[in-house]
């Protein structure tokens, strides 16, 4: 073999061996890159929505209860139907209140019968006095007679108005429309007046109230759109289709305990899809967002005081940046402080990421 040649073999070797080295190193860099999917910061409108649990309550509820005492004879209606105002409900025996009506108008008779003949005699009296044929004090005796009776008369008409009221409570109507609850007297039971447990609970299901609670921190928000127009509120029950409503009522005070203030919808339940005690999700609409970022949810990442999110900067080197966001909705967030438009923020595959660390961006 030529000098020469044996002199260029460890140079070659060597050439071959940083070769080897670079493309060793360029592979490990090539290696280092973590895939992630991105997406561009963009504006875009956002609705406001308040998401919370409610709860169902009927826009009336009236317990329906005895005024006499007396025995239960008839019950004219099905529990769990629907009842109008004045409908026969129930009644109660009411011969016992139809002869104290009876001896009542008796009495009554009787003092009218009285009455008119001390009138007549005071009229008689009048007469003969003027011509001395009665004294005087005769004549004030018939007359302190006839007034007496007079206010006999009035008393014992109130009696028999309270005699008739009496038997008329005998038959108990529905005060109010709505649905009828479970029936807690049975036929032949001794109902006692004004018992602490009703016979009966009426809700009135159209219209019917959602309540629920917001945080004190929203309050001035509500308070400053309520002013603008007046609220939309949806309810969903689960399983169950959302029904609209309007929110009608801000509670006076904040509760101190739980930071929360109570708020009111009124739904008209025309379909009955809302139910008094039923839980729901509420949705209480404030309005628009206009020209602010909005994100996917799965973008955003959690630290232990802070909400932040990993973008690309020019170096295709991925960065974390802090974000102030308000809650989810439906999948998606507001973030209001820490980015900008145009900004490569990371969708899919920040586990690998760290500050620093290099991506190769893929095609979803």
């Amino acid at each position: 073999m030529d000098k020469r040649a044996i002199a260029f073999l460890p140079l070659f070797f060597l050439c071959v061996a940083l070769a080897a080295c670079s493309g060793e190193e360029s592979g490990s860099s090539r290696a280092s890159a973590a895939p992630v999917l991105v997406m561009e910061v963009t504006l875009s409108d956002m609705p406001r929505v308040l998401r919370i649990v409610g709860n169902v309550a009927a826009s009336a509820t009236v317990g329906v209860k005895a005024r006499v005492t007396g025995e239960l004879v008839g019950v004219h209606f099905t529990e769990g139907q629907d009842v109008q105002e004045g409908q026969p409900l129930f009644t109660i025996d009411p011969r016992p209140f139809e002869v104290s009506l009876n001896e009542a108008q008796s009495r009554l008779e009787r003092d009218i019968a009285q009455l008119n003949k001390a009138i007549e005699d005071m009229k008689r009296y009048g007469k003969l006095v003027n011509e001395g044929y009665v004294s005087r004090e005769a004549y004030d005796k018939a007359v302190t007679d006839a007034a007496a009776l007079r206010a006999t008369v009035r008393a014992e008409g109130a009696v028999v108005e309270s005699a008739r009221l009496q038997l008329s409570y005998c038959s108990i109507t529905a005060p109010i429309s709505g649905r009828a609850g479970a029936i807690r007297a049975d036929r032949g039971n001794m109902i006692r007046a004004n018992d602490d447990a009703p016979l009966l609970v009426i809700d009135s299901l159209q219209p019917v109230y959602v309540n629920f609670a917001v945080p004190e921190a929203r309050l001035s928000e509500i308070l400053a759109r309520q002013q603008e127009k007046n609220l939309d509120v949806q309810a969903a029950p689960a399983g169950g289709e959302s029904s609209s409503g309007e929110l009608t009522f801000v509670d006076n005070s904040v509760d101190v305990r739980t930071g929360t203030i109570r708020l009111r919808g009124t739904f008209s339940n025309e379909n009955r899809t809302l139910w008094p005690g039923q839980f729901v999700q509420v949705a209480l609409s404030l309005g628009m967002d206009r020209n602010v970022v909005v994100l996917p949810a799965r973008t955003i990442q959690s630290g232990r005081n802070e909400n932040f999110v990993y973008i690309i900067d020019a170096d295709n080197k991925a960065q974390v940046r802090q974000i102030v966001m308000d809650p989810e909705e439906d999948g998606r967030v507001v973030v209001r402080e820490g980015l900008a438009k145009g900004e490569r923020v990371v969708l899919e595959g920040q586990i690998r990421l760290a500050p620093g660390v290099p991506v190769e961006i893929r095609q979803e």
